[in-house]
Order: structure tokens, then C-alpha cells, then sequence
């Protein structure tokens, strides 16, 4: 399936406000409450830069997946862990940055393979 123009346009609206509302939940004081799931927050984190990498690769579907985009997700999640040491109930995390550097390497490897065989990218 090719992107038109307006599907790229359409989904840089969706990326922006995914990154938007990804940090809204990041920097609020009282962390968003999760199922009692073993690592239910590693997996939220995973999940969210699945969407977030999703997200990104279809709003610039001339560049495919590249290095770029990596770098642009990844320090996304720095600054937000960043940011997130300086806000009460909440800290500077590795295990979160590896989370979400583990969903950017799901969607790269697998989902967009898996999107690409389907024709779906």
C-alpha cells in the first residue's frame, strides 16, 4: 500500500499527538495507575514506543525506518526520563529507556516485517 500525501499528513497529526499525550501521562506527579501485572510498567513503556515507532514510520514513509528515527524516539524517552528526575513521585529510570528502546527494536524487526509482508507497508 503506498502512502498518499495526505495519509503521511494524517498520521503526523496522530505522531504528534501520541507524543503528546505520551508525556502528559510521563510528567504528571501521581504516576497513571496500571493492572497489578508483573512489569506492567516495562510493558506500558514497550508498548507505547511500538505505537510511537508505528507512528513515525508512517508519517515519513519515504525515509522506511531509518537511523534517524531511531534517534529522534530514543531521545524522546531521554528527555522525558529526564525531565521525569526533576518531578516529584517520580525518577530517572534506565529500566525504562531499555523498555522503550526494547519497543522501538519490536516494531523495527518484527511489526513493520510483519506490516511489510502483509502489504500493509
Amino acid at each position: 500500500m503506498t502512502a498518499s500525501r495526505t495519509n503521511a499528513t494524517g498520521f503526523q497529526l496522530l505522531f504528534g499527538l501520541a507524543l503528546l499525550t505520551a508525556a502528559g501521562f510521563a510528567l504528571t506527579p501521581e504516576p497513571v495507575a496500571l493492572p497489578k501485572v508483573a512489569l506492567a510498567d516495562k510493558w506500558a513503556h514497550l508498548a507505547t514506543y511500538v505505537l510511537l515507532a508505528f507512528l513515525a514510520d508512517a508519517s515519513w514513509p519515504e525515509h522506511g525506518f531509518d537511523g534517524q528515527k531511531w534517534v529522534l524516539l530514543l531521545g524522546y524517552g531521554v528527555l522525558i526520563e529526564l525531565i521525569q528526575s526533576q518531578i516529584p513521585n517520580r525518577e530517572f529510570s534506565l529500566a525504562d529507556m531499555l523498555a522503550n528502546a526494547s519497543g522501538i527494536a519490536f516494531y523495527s524487526f518484527l511489526v513493520r516485517r510483519a506490516l511489510c509482508k502483509l502489504g500493509i507497508r
